[in-house]
């Protein structure tokens, strides 16, 4: 038991089948077997058979060892053991046959090896026959608790012998042929215990296969369940405030690209599906323009807008590009951050509740209960990878009343919520009342435990959910329960329960069913089983909105700056339908980026000189704030002091901007740098995103080999906002790892945000790319979306083939599809927030 509790800790192996997913991470080739008068002075890993002669113990300064003598027909070495001497002494065998491999060691004439691996020879032939030995993930813990890689191996191959027969296979035939795939159970045995080097590369193409084809079966299906089942408000015209924004305010011609992209999301917004549309284009590409117009289709349709960012500084900067483009337009639009004083923000609350706030532009601070909008239609999130989950959803329950109502809320409310869609909210409520009066014994068994709340959570029977009514609900905790009577039993009332399921699943619930025989002949287990699910399931004060019988989610607009590769978007965003702005506004030149080391310093500030004559404006960007002796780059306030001294007052101002400073003072200095004040700027990252000053020219970046690819291309989009020529100048040390250098010369020969994604990606991988993994997606097992993207694209084909084919996997060859899939949807849950 101890065992089995370290391995769940340690490797998260909590059940026979995650025994068999725990994949080796290299294999020892044993093809060969030496003679000891063939053995060589190195320390490479050998093989030898050959029998123990004899035994002793040898005392040592500190404790002792125990030395054996092992012989094969060509001579001897010696076996050493530092621990476990006692159980050893007891168990090895003399004169018996064993098989042994371990490292050599050569000393005073002598070879020997320490703590070898052992194991009797008529044992080893017994045993899956493998040249090739798996080695397993482990852990300090595990090691310390001698739960070593001989162990689990032991483990999985005793656990092959006894259930390696009874393994289901998971995907269909047609797709086992069309890609000349092993069988499941083959392929699990070829990973462990690999034959030769050709069945261990097939085995690991199929697992990876179908580790990447079931991630897109979920992302699929999640897409296509939204697109047909959860409905989205119908912006049903193009009307006057977007048409007279467009004809007489839009500061530009749109490019092709944004023309594309707002044709996409006007079609959304005017079909009766709910929109999840991720917009993704490079620094200065023109999302800001796009976003807007997308919010005017919602005003012109009587709805309300919003935008959220994760700064205060990005979401100023989004007011103040908003607010200056509908000046001369009648539309009213705040700001709402964490430094809105008390007056003002009641003041928001209550133009938003009443309607007469047209658009709300805000961080974290929209998410707040107090927050509450007449009718929200659509809701722009930027840089959305810097949002939880659970915060994303509390944006899509801005749309309107939510799923249940607190007590005591009064009339008013409770008559917008059951008005909301009054024909189909009365039908719904008259099948309610009829269902409650046609329960069946195991519903009533089941609700004398759950109403008495033994379970410490309210329960509530015959409950609308979107367009079901389900038989027990759990709000809080998002826990639905459902009994499966007599009807329950055939193959099309089974298919529509797991369509059922999913559809719930989708709106954030997680659901279990019982059969009637379970519920009548064993309550006490089906009440110990809800109770471990309320335990498990998290999402409490956090379900999502939106179906029948309560108000629509808004429509949602992902944008993001840092272009996402192919690859990772397949994977992380395959749920989204994703637009892209491939292409710079007009009049945009592209930054000249250059290299310069330390030395080149003086030349540097003499440039800056000739621009700040010119009547430009200039970035400094440092890594750290303050010294760190661990690290030999230049910090924010040894920088200030050497630009101070280079550009002395009055004749140069600098500001200088960075995280610890209070936001006003922040604030004051960037304004000073807006208006023209100051013609220099050092700061940390802070200016990465959210700073927008046209006549800044030149961006420097100072200590460039310590910052990431994805920041390094963030922070010269500061620059290139105007019409004049602008630079980006890399200052480094001489020092630089391969990846450093691979990251500057990146920077230099394209500025091209999708190649530089992809440069990213490959050198940190896809998990360090987007940050801290949300969606557990890419939480893969042996796939890896870099190296197997041409895995994953046959993958995300052959799924999309199979949903065009038979979207329910209702017909008899997919059967084998709809069992594995239901298994996966129960242990996953998908939420259906956003990404």
């Amino acid at each position: 038991m101890a065992r089995a509790e370290l391995l769940y800790s340690e490797l998260g192996v909590k059940n026979c089948k995650d025994l068999l997913h725990l994949f080796p991470f290299r294999y020892i080739d044993k093809t060969q077997f030496y003679k000891i008068n063939s053995l060589q002075q190195n320390t490479a890993e050998v093989q030898i058979v050959g029998k123990i002669t004899g035994l002793k113990t040898v005392e040592q300064k500190r404790g002792s060892r125990l030395v054996a003598t092992f012989r094969d027909e060509t001579g001897a070495i010696e076996l050493v053991w530092f621990r476990g001497q006692k159980w050893l002494k007891d168990s090895l065998k003399i004169n018996q046959p064993y098989v042994i491999y371990g490292k050599l060691n050569f000393y005073g004439g002598k070879f020997s090896m320490p703590h070898p691996e052992m194991e009797l020879l008529k044992d080893y032939k017994s045993k899956i026959q493998s040249s090739m030995q798996p080695v397993y993930p482990s852990t300090e813990k595990l090691a310390n608790k001698n739960v070593s890689n001989k162990v689990v191996r032991s483990y999985i191959e005793d656990l092959l012998s006894k259930i390696g027969y009874s393994i289901e296979e998971s995907l269909p035939s047609y797709i086992l042929q069309e890609h000349n795939l092993l069988g499941k159970r083959e392929s699990l045995i070829n990973i462990h215990f690999p034959k030769n080097q050709e069945l261990l590369a097939k085995a690991q193409f199929r697992l990876k296969f179908e580790e990447l084809f079931f991630i897109q079966m979920q992302l699929l299906r999640k897409k296509l369940i939204r697109k047909s089942k959860i409905k989205g408000f119908v912006f049903e015209k193009v009307g006057e405030q977007f048409n007279n924004f467009y004809t007489n305010y839009l500061p530009f011609e749109l490019t092709n690209a944004q023309k594309r992209v707002l044709k996409e999301i006007r079609k959304d917004v005017a079909s009766n599906a709910h929109m999840n549309r991720l917009l993704q284009g490079d620094v200065g590409s023109g999302k800001t323009i796009v976003a807007l117009l997308a919010m005017l289709l919602a005003i012109d349709n009587g709805f309300q807008a919003t935008i959220m960012a994760p700064t205060e500084i990005l979401a100023t900067q989004h007011y103040h590009a908003v607010t200056e483009l509908l000046q001369e337009m009648n539309i009213s639009v705040e700001l709402l951050t964490g430094s809105v004083k008390t007056k003002k923000r009641r003041e928001i609350h209550a133009a938003l509740e009443s309607g007469e706030l047209n658009i709300l532009i805000g961080t974290h601070a929209l998410l707040e209960d107090k927050v509450k909008f007449k009718n929200l239609g659509i809701a722009i999130i930027d840089e959305q990878h810097r949002f939880g989950v659970e915060q994303r959803s509390k944006l899509w329950r801005k749309g309107g009343p939510s799923l249940t109502l607190p007590e005591g809320k009064g009339t008013e409310v409770r008559n917008r919520y059951e008005t909301a869609r009054p024909s189909v909210y009365k039908l719904m409520k008259e099948l309610q009342k009829e269902r409650k009066q046609k329960t069946t014994e195991a519903e009533r068994v089941l609700w004398e435990s759950l109403k008495t709340k033994k379970l410490d959570f309210k329960f509530r029977r015959q409950h609308i959910v979107d367009e079901f009514i389900v038989d027990f609900i759990c709000i809080s905790k998002g826990l639905i329960v459902e009994v499966d009577g007599k009807y329950h039993n055939t193959k099309e009332q089974q298919e529509s329960d797991d369509l059922r399921t999913e559809i719930l699943q989708e709106l954030g619930f997680k659901v279990i069913r019982f059969k009637n025989e379970e519920v009548i002949g064993n309550i006490e287990q089906v009440i110990n089983i809800i109770s471990e699910e309320l335990k498990e399931h998290t999402s409490e004060n956090s379900l999502p909105s939106g179906g029948l019988g309560w108000a629509l989610p808004p429509h949602i607009l992902v944008m993001t700056a840092t272009p996402i590769p192919r690859t990772l978007a397949m994977s992380v965003y395959g749920d989204l339908d994703i637009s892209v702005i491939d292409e710079l506004p007009p009049g945009r030149k592209e930054v000249k980026t250059v290299h310069r080391y330390d030395k080149n310093r003086l030349a540097v500030f003499k440039f800056l000189k000739d621009e700040i004559e010119k009547g430009r404006q200039v970035y400094v960007v440092y890594p750290l704030i303050q010294e760190s002796e661990a690290m030999d780059y230049k910090d924010l306030m040894d920088g200030y002091e050497s630009i101070s001294r280079e550009f002395p007052l009055p004749k140069y101002q600098i500001s200088i901007v960075h995280g610890k400073m209070k936001p006003a003072d922040k604030e004051y200095e960037m304004q000073r740098f807006v208006k023209g004040e100051t013609q220099i700027m050092v700061a940390t990252t802070v200016i990465e995103v959210g700073v927008n000053v046209p006549n800044a020219s030149v961006m420097i970046i100072e200590s460039a080999e310590r910052f990431g690819l994805s920041q390094l291309h963030q922070l010269r989009g500061r620059v290139g906002r105007g019409a004049e020529q602008s630079y980006c100048i890399l200052l480094s040390s001489f020092k630089l790892s391969a990846d450093a250098k691979t990251r500057l010369k990146t920077m230099v020969d394209t500025s091209d945000g999708f190649k530089i994604a992809e440069v990213d990606l490959k050198l940190r991988g896809p998990g360090n790319l987007m940050g801290k993994q949300q969606s557990g997606v890419l939480n893969l097992k042996i796939a890896d979306v870099v190296r197997d993207t041409p895995i994953l694209f046959k993958a995300r084909q052959t799924a999309i083939g199979v949903l065009q084919n038979d979207a329910n996997l209702s017909k008899p060859e997919n059967t084998v599809l709809q069992k594995t899939f239901a298994q996966i949807q129960r242990k996953t849950g998908f939420w259906s927030e956003i990404s």
